[in-house]
């Protein structure tokens, strides 16, 4: 109603005539009740005076806040302005998005702390130094960074900034002045800017003047893929610890500058719940977080609690949410001396929300948010002295952990992929991990690793507790719940070999690593030859490939190893999957086959070795059929509704961003009218394909038979094994009831028999009361197994050893192939099969020994299915090349139906 009043007094001011008047206030008014907003006073506890000067976020938007879903660009705009009118408000852009909207970060304290801003970071910092001497004081102030909406259609706490802001920036009075000069607030305000713009268009275009709360209304059901992701589709929430992304690379270079004390992360959740505040659930705790930080965390609770007992609204503790994985906003700062406060509200989707426990506006849902977010600030500056202290003692105690850790260090290594090395570096340096070049030579388990490709992570350093969450492999846990994944070890993750020093002798440690400023690369230069030889174990091979293929250059992969004579290095091998370019029959010029090729691999640290002559010293010549033409490919990923956009977005991703290849994006629904011959590859990710109709899959079917290559994964696997497009079984619950379905040899068919003839018996009883704890323990919400590799595949072209680390979360189990050369990576049958995570007992052994990917030629095309995702969430390097692979390789699987005896001799009579 403010604006309608302020809006009177301005044509009472011009002299409109009394029937104009009247008018425009019917309007403004029939316009007020229609409006789903509220005024200031409904969001802010009373006993605040504001500054008139300070615009309100009513008068810069035209709107009450929760009439409309605030745009990013008008939140961006009113934190500008206020920052010109404060001098308590300092603006800053700290990056851009993937679609070039800028991350911002708004600094709010007092005016003499503003003068200090410089110095009160550098003084901050001085807590992680265990060598500080004595304690902060009162002087000190703590530093609380509150981030909202990192979901992008989880848009309360974003749309409650601008209110936030206002109240810090113009309220009057002792209360919010103490407050300021106790803290510095770091406000993140919108953490992922493009899913929060996809969701606040979609909700506009929605609203009518009547809310409607029905929640089959299309408002509360966006369309594929929703504004939840950020470009590319990925969860940011998931990124603190993996950092692939500009928004939190960007992000964490910040919180390093500042090591907030309080680190808030608010979100919504389902529309038929009420409102959640932290401590999780107490047994899901990490280790690694000391005990101090759930009192801390309890001991806000109480000003959550009492902030919301104050406007009657719903909530509840301990449940449902936990504080394990460390890549989240709420437990980042758990790892850090800080204290993260997850906060959950449920979601209006909308304009207003029929929900159990009544229906809602999304002003309700913004209040919420508001209230927590004051006694966030209101319990920071109570606990002030207690958070300092806390987390000076948290990094001091980390030094008398690495002393009594029996691991002194940590190794790792990688002698052929610079690239998938130098970004696990560049990941330790982004989290402020001290990295050493390896000194001396040693070896661990039986591996040597040398100076110049190994690299040494010491324990003794501030950073003790997150290089151990960072390295460690754990298989025991206090619960077997997690809400998220149960491990992310990342040199398995990255395929980088690694180990523990137990002792570290003298000159093991050498010179500190630090990451290259970026710079222009020289040009490179490559002569002319008699052909060129690029190996594929560094991560980026596909990448020129891909470049080499699009400047129509012809190249070809060996399917056997080579002994080729080099112009620099005389004789030397090469793996399979090496790319040979022949110089003859290009259409290219010399010279600018030898531009093309120095342009290829300009930004990366691959090779091109100059080949003498087509002779080798060694097994086939670079004429032989075993070194094959490859096709240039031209994939198409299936995207759209009931399709895992994660890991639809994982793909697009890595195709696009990383590799440079072009992609196009077709919808699930339109693949009956499309032209496949277009398309090399089709991708199909997780999801439900049951839209697809006989028409489509007798479709695919020709496609393939003709050429066409389909890769699936997860439920696609599964759907595509069932519709018989590959001639592939899934293991069922049902299967495994019947006698041998387990296939683990003939005492294990006897027990499942026996099992099968008692199958009718009444089932063991089980306490109602358990079921979630019970039947959440069976999923695989994310663990490392140990798989083997066919060396000798194409699918494996790249690894040079059989053992590889795995991710799976799910419990699909695709049994190998019939095709006894069409299975190239199993899980492995002796232990370990588990290398970290948690897995339900009887899960692991249905794991044991069965298919992680199946490659089968049919007709001339293939269809390559992968029981698990080999790019999950953009860190698992050591498996991309699984799927690029089979992208770029899936061309060269042969024939491989096993043939009688005398069907070959036939066909070799034949042949005579």
């Amino acid at each position: 109603m403010g604006i309608v009043l302020e809006l009177v007094k301005v044509t009472i001011d011009l002299e409109m005539s009394f029937p104009a008047i009247l008018g425009l206030f019917l309007f403004l008014m029939v316009s007020a009740l229609t409006a789903m907003g509220r005024d200031l006073d409904y969001y802010l506890p009373g006993g605040t005076s504001y500054d008139p000067a300070v615009t309100t976020p009513e008068a810069f938007l035209g709107y009450e806040i929760g009439d409309w879903h605030i745009r990013h660009d008008q939140l961006v705009a009113y934190l500008e302005r206020l920052s010109e009118e404060s001098p308590r408000i300092h603006f800053q852009r700290i990056g851009r998005s993937h679609e070039l909207r800028p991350l911002v970060l708004v600094t709010v304290t007092s005016a003499e702390n503003h003068s200090r801003l410089e110095e009160i970071p550098t003084q901050h910092l001085q807590l992680g130094d265990p060598a500080m001497q004595g304690h902060p004081d009162e002087t000190w102030p703590v530093v609380v960074y509150m981030g909202y909406s990192v979901h992008g259609d989880e848009s309360s706490g974003a749309n409650g900034v601008p209110v936030l802001a206002y109240h810090l920036a113009a309220g009057q009075g002792a209360a919010v002045e103490s407050l300021l000069a106790r803290t510095v607030i770091l406000i993140d305000p919108c953490l992922n800017p493009d899913g929060f713009s996809r969701f606040a268009q979609w909700a506009n275009g929605h609203r009518g003047r009547q809310p409607v709360g029905d929640a089959e209304h299309r408002e509360h059901h966006a369309a594929w893929p929703g504004g939840r992701t950020k470009h590319y589709w990925f969860d940011l929430n998931r990124d603190w610890l993996l950092a692939q992304h500009p928004e939190s690379q960007a992000r964490l270079a910040h919180f390093h500058r500042w090591r907030p004390n309080v680190h808030t992360d608010f979100h919504e959740m389902g529309s038929e719940s009420t409102y959640f505040f932290q401590p999780g659930v107490p047994e899901r705790k990490h280790p690694l977080t000391p005990t101090e930080n759930v009192a801390l965390t309890e001991a806000f609770a109480r000003e959550h609690a009492a902030a919301l007992d104050q406007i009657r609204s719903l909530y509840f503790t301990e449940e449902r949410f936990d504080d394990f994985y460390y890549g989240k906003g709420s437990t980042y700062p758990d790892i850090h001396g800080g204290v993260g406060i997850l906060f959950e509200q449920a979601s209006a989707r909308g304009h207003r929300r029929e929900s159990p426990h009544g229906e809602f506006d999304f002003a309700f849902t913004i209040r919420n948010q508001l209230r927590t977010s004051l006694s966030t600030l209101a319990a920071a500056t109570e606990q002030a002295e207690r958070l300092l202290r806390y987390q000076q003692q948290f990094y001091r105690d980390a030094l008398a952990l690495a002393e009594a850790d029996p691991v002194k260090a940590y190794v790792f290594g990688e002698t052929r992929d610079q690239t998938r090395l130098e970004e696990l570096l560049v990941l330790l340096h982004r989290h402020q991990i001290r990295v050493h070049q390896l000194g001396r030579e040693v070896s661990i388990g039986g591996r040597s690793f040398r100076p110049g490709t190994s690299h040494v992570v010491p324990l003794d350093q501030p950073q003790y507790r997150l290089i151990k969450a960072l390295f460690e492999t754990r298989t025991t846990f206090e619960d077997d719940v997690f809400y998220d994944v149960s491990t992310w070890t990342m040199p398995l993750a990255f395929g980088i070999p690694y180990g523990e020093r137990r002792e570290v002798a003298e000159g093991e440690i050498g010179e500190r690593w630090t990451a290259k400023a970026a710079s222009a690369t020289p040009r490179m230069t490559i002569g002319e030859a008699y052909a060129y030889a690029i190996e594929w174990d560094d991560y980026l091979a596909p990448a020129v490939l891909y470049q080499l293929q699009k400047a129509s250059v012809r190249v070809a992969a060996a399917t056997v190893p080579l002994r080729l004579t080099t112009v620099a290095q005389g004789e030397r091998d090469f793996a399979r999957g090496t790319l040979v370019i022949p110089a003859a029959r290009q259409q290219l010029e010399a010279a600018e086959l030898s531009e093309v090729l120095a342009s290829a691999v300009q930004s990366t640290p691959i090779e091109v070795h100059l080949i003498k002559g087509g002779l080798t010293a060694d097994g086939v010549d670079l004429g032989s059929a075993k070194i094959v033409p490859l096709k240039p490919v031209a994939p198409a990923l299936i995207v759209g509704s009931g399709v895992s956009h994660y890991e639809a977005g994982e793909v697009w991703h890595l195709l696009d961003h990383r590799m440079g290849m072009t992609l196009p994006l077709l919808e699930l629904e339109d693949l009956g009218d499309l032209d496949l011959e277009r398309y090399s590859h089709l991708i199909l990710v997780d999801g439900n394909y049951g839209a697809l109709g006989e028409s489509e899959i007798s479709l695919l079917k020709t496609w393939v038979k003709r050429g066409g290559i389909l890769m699936a994964q997860k439920r696609a696997a599964r759907w595509a094994a069932a519709k018989e497009l590959a001639k592939v079984s899934f293991v069922t619950r049902e299967d495994e009831k019947k006698p041998g379905g387990n296939e683990e040899g003939e005492e294990k068919k006897e027990e499942d028999a026996h099992e099968h003839e008692h199958e009718h018996e009444e089932v063991e009883a089980l306490p109602y009361g358990d079921y979630h704890a019970i039947e959440d323990a069976k999923r695989t919400s994310g663990a490392i197994f140990r798989g083997r590799l066919d060396l000798s595949h194409p699918l494996a072209f790249g690894y040079r050893e059989a053992s590889i680390p795995v991710f799976r979360n799910s419990n699909l189990v695709m049994r190998p192939s019939e095709n006894p050369y069409a299975t190239p990576l199993r899980y492995a049958s002796e232990d370990p099969v588990l290398m970290s995570g948690y897995v339900f007992p009887e899960n692991l052994k249905r794991f044991r020994g069965r298919a992680g990917m199946v490659a089968e030629k049919v007709g001339r095309g293939a269809v390559i299915l992968a029981v698990d995702n080999p790019n999950f969430r953009a860190f698992w390097y050591g498996t991309n090349r699984l799927f690029l692979n089979g992208l770029f390789f899936g061309q060269l699987l042969e024939g491989t139906s096993p043939k009688s005896h005398d069907d070959a001799s036939a066909a070799q009579d034949h042949h005579h």
